[in-house]
C-alpha cells in the first residue's frame, strides 16, 4: 500500500471516530437531558416514591397548583438551585430505598428556596392590591342539611413597598422574624426594615424578653415571604367535613338527601385505619336510606350512588395511615382556626421603641377581614 493510500485509510478512520464520538456525545447529552427532565417531573416526585409521597401527591392533584411542576415550586429556575436540588436529593433516594424516613414527613421543608424566586415569578405581589370577597358555604348535620353562608371582605391589600396595605403588606415590606421552634410557629422577634435597609422597629415576646438575645444568636433570622402564611398552598389536607361541604356546594353531593352531611362526616371522621374500612362505612350509608327513607331511596337511588362515589373520593383524600397523616397533621397558617397563624405575631409581640413602644401588634379582626353577611 502506498503512503498516499495509508493516509486515506488513516483519514477515514479519524473521520469515522470523530463522527462516532460526536454522535455519542449528542446521545449522551440527550440522555442526560431526559434524565434531568424526568427527575423534575411530577411522576418522579409523586409516583416513584409512592408510599412516602402518596399523601402529598394525592392532595397536590386536587390543589390549585395541580398543573404546576413540583420542581417549579421546590427548585425554581436557574442552574444553581437545580444542581443543589439534585445533590441534596441523593440522600433522600437512599432513605426511601431503605425505608429509613420519618412518618409523617417533617415540615417545613428545610432550605426551601425563597418564594421571591419561585411563587413570585407568577404571582407579583406589587400588583396584588385591593379587597377580595370570599363566600364560605357550610351545611349543618341536620335532616335538611341546612345551608349557612358566611361572606367576608378579605383585605388582601398589597402594592408597591412604602404604600402597600392589607395582608400583603408583609411581602411588600421587608419584615424579618426569628422563630424559637423548627415549625416556625413560635415567633419571638420581628424586625421591620426602613428604606435604608436598617431595622427601624423591633417587636419581641415580652414573656421571654431576657432570653431573646440568646435566641437571636442561635436561631436563623428569616425574611418573611409567601410561604410563611401560605404554607399549605398546594399540599392541602382538608377535613372530611370541609370536603363534603365543598362537594355539596359544587352539586357533587345532593344536599336534599336527608342527613347526608351527618352520615358522611360520621363515616370519615375520625379518620379510618384504612381505605377499605372507610369504604365499608360509606357503603353502610346506602342501607341507612333504604331502611329509614325507603321512598327517597327508590326515587333517588342513582343520586345516592353518586353521593357515595363522592364520599369515597373524600376518603381517598383524607386516609393516609401508612405515613401517619391526617387532616390535622400539618398546620395551615392561612387558617387561624387551626393554627396560630396571624397570632404568631399579632396580639403577642410588643414594640420595643418608637411611637408604639410597649404596645402589642394590633390583633383586630377587621385588619384582615370584615363580615358582610
Amino acid at each position: 500500500m502506498s503512503e498516499q493510500d495509508e493516509r486515506k485509510v488513516k483519514r477515514g478512520k479519524l473521520i469515522f471516530l470523530m463522527t462516532a464520538g460526536a454522535i455519542s456525545i449528542i446521545f449522551m447529552v440527550l440522555g442526560v437531558y431526559q434524565l434531568v427532565e424526568f427527575t423534575d417531573s411530577t411522576a418522579f416526585c409523586g409516583r416513584l416514591c409512592h408510599d412516602v409521597m402518596y399523601p402529598e401527591y394525592t392532595t397536590y392533584q386536587e390543589s390549585p397548583h395541580s398543573r404546576v411542576l413540583c420542581s417549579d415550586c421546590h427548585v425554581g429556575s436557574g442552574a444553581d438551585y437545580l444542581v443543589r436540588s439534585k445533590i441534596s436529593g441523593i440522600p433522600l433516594i437512599f432513605s426511601t430505598m431503605t425505608g429509613n424516613y420519618e412518618k409523617p414527613i417533617p415540615v417545613p421543608v428545610q432550605n426551601l428556596r425563597p418564594a421571591r424566586y419561585t411563587c413570585e415569578q407568577c404571582h407579583r405581589p406589587e400588583i396584588f392590591f385591593g379587597d377580595v370577597v370570599k363566600v364560605h358555604t357550610t351545611f349543618l348535620p341536620d335532616e335538611n342539611n341546612t345551608r349557612e353562608v358566611d361572606t367576608r371582605i378579605m383585605r388582601t391589600g398589597g402594592g408597591e413597598a412604602g404604600v402597600a396595605r392589607g395582608n400583603h403588606w408583609h411581602i411588600a415590606a421587608r419584615v424579618w422574624y426569628v422563630a424559637a421552634d423548627e415549625q416556625r410557629q413560635n415567633i419571638v422577634w420581628v424586625g421591620v426594615e426602613n428604606e435604608s435597609g436598617e431595622i427601624e422597629t423591633e417587636y419581641i415576646n415580652q414573656d421571654i424578653s431576657e432570653e431573646i438575645p440568646k435566641i437571636l444568636q442561635e436561631e436563623e433570622k428569616r425574611l418573611m415571604d409567601c410561604i410563611d402564611c401560605h404554607n399549605r398552598v398546594t399540599h392541602i389536607f382538608n377535613s372530611p367535613e370541609e370536603l363534603i361541604d365543598m362537594a355539596m356546594v359544587q352539586g357533587k353531593i345532593d344536599d336534599e338527601l336527608p342527613y347526608i352531611k351527618r352520615e358522611g362526616v360520621k363515616a370519615l371522621d375520625p379518620p379510618n385505619s384504612s381505605l377499605d374500612e372507610a369504604f365499608v362505612k360509606i357503603e353502610a350509608i346506602e342501607d341507612f336510606y333504604r331502611i329509614n327513607y325507603p321512598d327517597i331511596y327508590n326515587e333517588k337511588w342513582q343520586t345516592i350512588q353518586e353521593a357515595l362515589d363522592q364520599l369515597r373520593e373524600v376518603a381517598r383524600l383524607t386516609t393516609f395511615p401508612y405515613m401517619n397523616v391526617t387532616y390535622e397533621t400539618y398546620l395551615d397558617n392561612i387558617n387561624h382556626l387551626e393554627a396560630p397563624s396571624c397570632m404568631r405575631c399579632h396580639g403577642k409581640l410588643v414594640a420595643t421603641s418608637g411611637e408604639h413602644a410597649g404596645l402589642a401588634i394590633d390583633v383586630s379582626c377587621d385588619l384582615c377581614h370584615e363580615k358582610i353577611q
